[in-house]
């Protein structure tokens, strides 16, 4: 059986569950609309007044622009990850999961903490970003504390089951982070916390997973067959 074959039929396996269609349509409704409740409040949060960090760090890094390379090794990773991950439908829905909660944490975060990019700040030009998130008026520097690009990374490499992806994931979020810093698009503690912010988010899905009966009607189907 080919790839392709073996993913269709483990998501018609997996769609036959009502528990698990119920979560599955849910989870993309919610994730549109954290998403989208996300790109707004960052653009209106853009005219906020915050604070500079005199960080220690970036005073020691003359900026330099690393877009292109940091978007080339962070959706390659995306890409190869999410193609990885969609061959295995719970595990996809539980990253969807994750990565709402995780943006919804972002959120927070930044609304509790309005700071000012750092000082000398090239701008990442990240051409997803600027469709969603930027607009003709307003282009989004002080969506701060934590860096999404460095949180996303690491929820992924958490996610990922193939443990060689999974080490080129820590291996990119590593690079990437130090090219963020070396760019000044964030301060060192905006990138320190991001990994732990995943970890958080993905550790408190897998509890609620584990408390809830969701999968067992997968589970007892996969058992009988």
């Amino acid at each position: 059986m080919s790839g392709e074959a073996k993913t269709k039929g483990q998501w018609s396996t997996a769609l036959s569950s009502r528990s698990f269609r119920n979560q599955f349509f849910l989870t993309l409704l919610v994730f549109a609309a954290v998403m989208m409740h996300n790109f707004h409040y960052l653009r209106v949060w853009q005219a906020r007044e915050g604070v500079q960090i005199n960080d220690v760090l970036l005073n020691q890094l003359p900026p330099h622009d690393f877009s292109l390379e940091i978007f080339l090794v962070e959706y390659f990773t995306i890409l190869m990850i999410v193609i990885i991950t969609v061959q295995h439908p719970e595990r996809f829905v539980t990253g969807l999961q994750m990565f709402a909660l995780l943006v919804l944490f972002r959120t927070m975060c930044i609304y509790f903490s309005p700071l000012e990019p750092p000082k000398d700040m090239i701008r990442l030009d990240d051409p997803f970003a600027a469709f969603f998130l930027h607009s003709k008026d307003t282009f989004v520097t002080k969506d701060l504390f934590f860096s999404g690009h460095i949180s996303a990374l690491s929820l992924l490499m958490l996610v990922c089951v193939n443990k060689y992806v999974k080490a080129w994931a820590l291996v990119a979020t590593i690079v990437v982070g130090a090219l963020i810093l070396w760019q000044h698009v964030h301060y060192s503690l905006d990138v320190v916390f991001a990994p732990f912010a995943a970890f958080i988010c993905y550790k408190v899905i897998l509890f609620i997973h584990r408390e809830s009966r969701y999968g067992i009607e997968i589970q007892s189907q996969k058992q009988s067959s």
